[in-house]
């Protein structure tokens, strides 16, 4: 039977749109506008014009056929000549019969007689399988379809799938458009309009849309037989949790939220499901505590897809069908869901752009799939929570947020990722402790570079140097690169006290002890009192006077860790991003017990006084709250001290002046920087030179350095006063 696409439908679909179409021809009482409405029957074997002129004489009189046109007109009917189909064959005779009133049902009734003729050669072509019925079939299976479910999916299949695209081709209203449904499903049309209704399967697993037609998704694709993954392989999967981290590697986070989560999850497990929000930056492990957790619960881990085996992004929509299916469909108790990368579905990839706090369409359709979960679901999303529309986020039962990770975790995942790999002949726990302090990076690079380093296959000796070489860039491009590869944590080497202009009531020896005592204190567990709330230090002066070289000096000194933030590096484009960058900053040094180096902050707690945007207080609110409560050591440098919010000033414990050297400061550092006696002339001319500062001494130590040849007094003292002369406006230069 010609008419169709090959789609390799076979037998089945051509016999449901023979049935549709009769279902139609049966119900349908009015005038037929195009011809092709009966395309079903131009191209029959039994549809030449010879046989098709036998088929009208048996059903009408000659008369008929000649006066309604059906026929050529002949001049002599007893000559014997046989009757002609006129201008437009078969289907424009068979058009005219049916626009006659009084030849209508005489013609339904000849082409329901001709159309099951055409259908008993059609199943006696089908073969055992039928591939479309065999998709048809799953489809319903997985849906639960009742009969009239059935019989409407079916008809959006013959529309969409044969070339009857527009069948049948009738003039009728759109607004009756449930009513033309009905008749061709032979359904009252109020089932039709049943299951076409939101709530029906149909529309809430998004197979059809509100017209009637397949969406543009991976049922329609999977009806086609695009692919040949399995129906439930295209919306979900079932996650190994074997290889999960063990818990205790998750330390302080499993601690503070694991004796909940298992107990909430637990008792939501075939009671009424539980939404569960991990967010964070990428690559903090919430996926792997995901897995980790399933392992713990003895809970089968079914995954979300994201995308397809040929690495397509699954669109937003086949996403939402896809939660909604597992949900249905997955054993329960015994399951967890887990929807990983839910940033899109949850609206936070957009309206968070400078503040445009829009919640989006999607809105409408993520909150009945939070209401009305069955399982236990962990959705992952890698935005600020206050992306998250507020209405979406209150249906959470619980959340937990994951920030970067620390030094010390990077080293479990590097001493993890090493064994996974197979490296730990070649890094050794000295270079993994390196690489952890060094490189600022997530569990994902790390694993992306160790994995790049197996496949090249280098010889033990090069190793490390592929890593470096690998990691650099990776880190670069990321934003990554911290701890040593920055300087940050190394402490020059001609650096000292002596001969430093630091301004203040207290001894600098003295605030160092205080340092020290501090945090013994708070390493033996005790609480701070209201007199001694927390230790926060302001190192204040122009650039180059050594404010950063103290704080190397001051961690060495009471022997903590460094974690060190640019101003700039915290500032986000995000509403809300700069107060959770805030916030993860001093969570990080916190969980390390390191000394946290907030530079250039003066670009973080500008006078709230001069604020034409919200944002621009809540930072500052947010900065005031970590201060107030972090059970560590603060240190803020700034080169503009007078910028400063008054708020943020009473939060500091000790605030120190850098200032310019005085003579002797001078004299210090010339010999200390260049290891040279001066003259009585050559002194003098040092002194004469105003605003210097530790800084400018290492920057002509190293013009001079790399312009080569033998340096002298007089050319080292000429650089001094060059530089000591540009900074009458000159541009900042950050630290010494």
């Amino acid at each position: 039977m010609q008419g169709f696409k090959d789609n390799g439908g076979g037998g089945w679909l051509q016999g449901k749109a023979l049935e549709c179409w009769c279902h139609f021809a049966a119900n349908w009482k009015g005038m037929v506008e195009d011809s092709d409405f009966f395309i079903l029957f131009e191209k029959d074997r039994g549809s030449t014009e010879e046989m098709a002129i036998r088929r009208f004489q048996r059903h009408f009189s000659l008369r008929d056929l000649v006066d309604e046109e059906v026929v050529m007109d002949l001049e002599d009917m007893e000559t014997g000549t046989e009757l002609s189909l006129p201008r437009g064959g078969v289907l424009r005779a068979l058009q005219r019969l049916w626009n006659c009133d009084g030849l209508r049902d005489e013609c339904r009734r000849m082409l329901l007689e001709w159309a099951e003729e055409i259908g008993k050669r059609c199943r006696s072509k089908q073969g055992r399988r039928d591939a479309t019925k065999a998709r048809f079939e799953e489809v319903c299976r997985l849906l639960r379809l009742g009969e009239v479910e059935r019989e409407v999916l079916a008809y959006a299949m013959v529309r969409h799938l044969t070339s009857f695209d527009d069948f049948p081709a009738v003039n009728f209203d759109p607004a009756e458009r449930l009513v033309f449904f009905a008749m061709a499903a032979d359904c009252p049309a109020s089932a039709v309009e049943k299951a076409l209704s939101p709530p029906g399967a149909l529309r809430k697993y998004e197979v059809l849309d509100a017209d009637g037609d397949l969406c543009s998704g991976e049922f329609r694709r999977y009806l086609a037989g695009v692919g040949d993954e399995s129906l439930e392989w295209r919306f979900y999967r079932k996650r190994g949790t074997e290889e999960a981290l063990p818990w205790e590697y998750y330390g302080a986070l499993a601690r503070e939220h694991g004796a909940i989560l298992k107990r909430l999850l637990r008792a939501a497990d075939g009671h009424g499901g539980a939404n569960v929000l991990f967010h964070g930056a990428p690559g903090t492990g919430k996926t792997s505590f995901a897995e980790t957790l399933a392992r713990e619960l003895g809970l089968s881990l079914y995954e979300i897809r994201q995308g397809d085996r040929n690495g397509e992004h699954v669109s937003a929509q086949s996403r939402l069908a896809g939660i909604r299916i597992c949900n249905g469909q997955v054993p329960c108790p015994g399951s967890m869901m887990l929807v990983d990368e839910a940033d899109q579905l949850l609206e936070t990839n957009r309206s968070w752009l400078h503040g445009e706090m829009g919640c989006g369409g999607r809105k409408g359709a993520i909150n009945p799939l939070l209401d009305d979960t069955r399982l236990p679901t962990i959705w992952i999303c890698n935005a600020p929570a206050e992306a998250i529309d507020e209405s979406v986020r209150r249906r959470f039962d619980y959340s937990v947020h994951f920030p970067r990770l620390s030094e010390r975790q990077r080293r479990a995942v590097w001493r993890n990722t090493v064994r996974k790999f197979g490296l730990e002949g070649r890094l050794g726990e000295e270079r993994i402790e390196a690489y952890a302090r060094k490189y600022r990076t997530s569990a994902g690079g790390i694993a992306k570079v160790l994995g790049n380093v197996r496949r090249m296959h280098p010889r033990k000796e090069e190793t490390d140097a592929l890593v470096e070489r690998l990691m650099r860039p990776h880190c670069k491009l990321m934003g990554a690169v911290g701890g040593e590869e920055s300087g940050v944590a190394r402490l020059a080497r001609e650096y000292s006290l002596e001969g430093l202009a630091i301004g203040g009531d207290v001894p600098l020896e003295r605030i160092v002890a205080a340092v020290r005592r501090f945090r013994e204190e708070i390493s033996d567990g005790g609480e701070n009192s209201a007199d001694a709330p927390r230790m926060n230090l302001l190192l204040h002066g122009p650039p180059g006077t050594g404010k950063t070289e103290f704080v190397k000096y001051l961690a060495r000194a009471v022997d903590a860790p460094l974690s060190v933030r640019m101003g700039s590096d915290l500032l986000s484009m995000w509403v809300g991003g700069t107060e959770q960058n805030i916030r993860e900053a001093f969570e990080e040094a916190e969980a390390e017990d390191a000394i946290l180096f907030l530079d250039e902050i003066d670009g973080l707690v500008q006078d709230r006084r001069g604020a034409s945007q919200n944002w621009e207080v809540t930072k500052v609110n947010e900065l005031l709250h970590r201060m107030e409560n972090f059970r560590g050591v603060m240190v803020g440098a700034t080169n503009f001290f007078e910028n400063l919010d008054a708020a943020v000033l009473r939060r500091f414990t000790f605030k120190l002046s850098f200032g310019y050297l005085d003579d002797a400061g001078k004299r210090l550092f010339f010999g200390r920087m260049f290891g040279t006696p001066l003259s009585p002339e050559e002194t003098a001319r040092l002194d004469r030179i105003a605003n210097l500062s530790p800084g400018d001494f290492r920057t002509v130590r190293q013009s001079l350095h790399y312009l080569g040849g033998e340096a002298t007094n007089e050319m080292r003292l000429g650089e001094l006063e060059r530089e000591a002369a540009l900074k009458k406006g000159a541009p900042r230069r950050i630290g010494f």
